[in-house]
């Protein structure tokens, strides 16, 4: 069994599209991908897959779910086996035990982590709108920039009190440890005196999200003109923070690249958040790091098309072209933008809209090969040594090509422009291409010795265990009377619900299944604050007020997966940041992750009493949602309880009588109640 870490890890470097292509031919249609169903005969395609959500469906045969659902299906493997490809497929590590204590508290020290980040985000944010000096220092900087309000809300922009331990005392009073403080990088202790010190105060903040939007990390720009003290200070590697595996504004921008189709790299922090206030929202910066793999499969789950920003400084440029090399290892088609000189991406989209942006790109990117061209042939001049430095440089990048057709007309076109024979090109490319196949199939063999065996004999035994199984079922002679056969856990799960369905309860699984798809999408979100009994303001989220409700009126759902999506939730109403949409898409239970999928993918459509223009995850949005879901479900189950009291009077006899009467009253008071604060319907769609 793999841990639900490691499953989450899997699910995170997966790209859906590239797995499913290895299937299905695919192709783009708008911001997803369509081809023929391959669980189905069809001629028109209607299997969709969702770079943007990591989920596949058909909306034929309605087959689909997350990339392990996928494999299950199409490959007929277990959800483990289906796991463990994609692990080898993506180079991640896993184990297949149950976890010890050491991995166990490693979990629990993640998640502290995460908790005392998201304080100090809090913090900061606070610190910078509601305290003068952040005001005064803070806000001014950042309104010099031009950042708007919503902009800073956004990314969650702060400022860190120019004092030594302003953040450390905050969080140790709110119950926070020193050594969490210290294992972000938030703190440090200082060597003579072991007291904490501040990482960042004086400085404006810049935090790092993971792609599923917790806090990683921090970056902070100082506020002064001290030459001794650094301009940027950024957070420590950590269990949580890797800088090689994170992207600034990836988070905020996954859905615009997927929709735009193109990803733009920039360098730093302020050019992120100017290309995007300017309406550029597609942008990601690499905050000053060299490219690495890990960043690159990043982009490249969510578009095959990059451009890179470069201001006019050249020696930067060439120090920058071996990651551009490896974004074409990847099979990325590779642009380059030139913006014009004493310009970077911050300053030019300063006073720029979206419009007038677009159509300098559109009208300046080129192709990276022929930028690399023209730029190392200015140097190379009439200088031998350094055209074939040159030369060697062009054929490197192109060998790195995955495409073969791709390469050929980049041979082509180089020795057009460079004046050499076309013969030497390819073979300098075949050459290169060949050492680094060798290269890659090296570990490649050691890897496949040490897997193979292991993997054999584990087949091995399963299939001899199967045959042993089906073979002590036989009737041993024609008069006994053979056992009937055992169901498949998907069988019998199909054969429940027809069963309930047959007791009238399909409406009610249907309410069942909006509130279901609340705790999947949003169970974790906070939807109102209230105060308790002592006045204190406590948060309430959706999963939250549906377990609670469901407990207090003493309900339980009859479908059986959405029962199980009721029993998880309540293992985990207290965990703080609770990402239900991960949670349940990576859940080990097939059923769980499986139906979770399926609720990501589906619509519902409200009445006009929703028609406002809300945010699908805004607090007002959300109370009031779940609130009227909640109270549709709760009719429908007064709604069948009415028709069974008045079977149930019909066939009483008077003792009985009376208190079924008084029963059936207090439900039409109920149902009364709940007609007007439903008002109108929710058409599940």
């Amino acid at each position: 069994m793999i841990d639900q870490l490691t499953i989450e890890k899997i699910l995170d470097a997966a790209n859906i599209v590239d797995v499913v292509s290895e299937f299905v031919t695919l192709r783009k249609r708008g911001v997803n991908y369509v081809g023929l169903c391959p669980f189905h005969n069809e001629k028109t395609p209607s299997f969709y897959v969702s770079p943007s959500k990591g989920i596949c469906k058909c909306f034929s045969c309605g087959k689909g779910g997350n990339v392990i659902h996928f494999l299950m299906e199409h490959e007929q493997m277990s959800y483990w086996d289906a796991a463990k490809w994609l692990a080898r497929k993506y180079g991640i590590p896993y184990n297949e035990r149950e976890l010890t204590d050491s991995e166990k508290a490693l979990q629990n020290e993640r998640e502290s982590m995460f908790i005392t980040n998201q304080f100090a985000l809090d913090f900061f944010k606070d610190t910078l709108l509601n305290t003068d000096k952040g005001r005064a220092v803070g806000l001014a900087y950042f309104r010099k920039r031009g950042f708007r309000d919503d902009i800073l809300e956004k990314f969650h922009l702060g400022y860190c009190p120019d004092e030594p331990d302003a953040l450390a005392r905050a969080a140790q009073a709110k119950g926070y440890t020193r050594e969490n403080l210290v294992k972000t990088g938030l703190c440090y202790e200082k060597e003579n005196d072991h007291t904490l010190r501040d990482r960042f105060r004086g400085r404006v903040i810049f935090p790092v999200h993971s792609l599923s939007g917790k806090v990683v990390a921090f970056g902070g720009r100082i506020m002064t003109a001290d030459a001794k003290v650094a301009k940027y200070v950024n957070s420590p590697e950590s269990i949580i923070y890797s800088k090689s595996r994170e992207l600034y504004g990836l988070y905020q921008a996954k859905q615009a690249i997927v929709r735009k189709d193109r990803c733009f790299l920039v360098e730093g922090y302020a050019d992120v958040i100017s290309m995007f206030q300017s309406g550029v929202e597609n942008v990601v910066a690499s905050s000053g790091t060299s490219l690495t793999p890990g960043q690159i499969r990043l982009i490249h789950r969510f578009t095959n098309n990059i451009t890179v920003l470069y201001d006019g400084d050249k020696a930067g440029i060439k120090a920058s072209l071996r990651g551009i090399d490896m974004l074409l290892a990847e099979g990325m088609n590779v642009k380059v933008l030139l913006l014009p000189d004493g310009e970077d991406p911050d300053s030019f989209a300063q006073g720029r809209g979206a419009t007038e942006f677009q159509k300098y790109i559109d009208t300046h990117q080129v192709d990276f090969i022929r930028f690399k061209v023209n730029l190392l042939m200015e140097d190379a001049a009439d200088d031998p040594y350094s055209r074939s430095e040159l030369i060697k440089s062009i054929t490197q990048s192109i060998s790195v090509i995955q495409d073969p057709i791709v390469r050929s007309v980049y041979i082509t076109e180089c020795s057009q422009i460079m004046k050499i024979d076309e013969r030497l090109l390819i073979n300098d490319v075949n050459r290169r291409q060949r050492e680094q196949a060798q290269a890659a199939a090296q570990p490649t063999r050691q890897q496949e010795s040490s897997d193979t065996p292991q993997s054999v004999e584990t087949n091995s035994e399963n299939n001899t265990s199967e045959t042993a199984d089906s073979g002590s079922e036989k009737p041993e002679s024609p008069d006994e009377k053979a056992p009937k056969p055992q169901l498949s856990p998907e069988d019998q799960l199909r054969q429940d619900i027809r069963a309930l369905k047959r007791e009238g309860l399909g409406p009610m699984m249907d309410k069942e299944r909006l509130l279901s798809q609340l705790i999947v999408r949003y169970g974790g979100k906070v939807m109102c604050t209230f105060q308790d009994d002592e006045g204190q303001d406590q948060e309430m989220t959706v999963g939250q007020f549906i377990v609670g409700s469901l407990q207090n009126d003493g309900l339980e759902f009859r479908h059986p997966v959405y029962k199980r999506f009721v029993e998880i939730m309540a293992e985990h109403l207290e965990d703080e940041d609770f990402n239900s949409q991960k949670f349940f898409m990576s859940h080990p239970e097939n059923f769980v992750s499986l139906t979770a999928a399926s609720l990501m993918e589906e619509r519902y459509q409200l009445s006009s009493l929703f028609k406002d223009n809300m945010p699908a995850d805004d607090e007002a949005h959300l109370l009031k949602l779940t609130r009227h879901i909640m109270a549709d479900y709760q009719m429908e189950v007064v709604r069948l309880e009415i028709k069974n009291v008045e079977k149930e009077i019909q066939e009483a006899s008077t003792e009985n009588l009376a208190s079924l009467q008084s029963r059936y009253q207090q439900l039409l008071v109920a149902r009364a109640q709940l007609s007007k604060e439903l008002g109108e319907r929710i058409i599940n769609l």
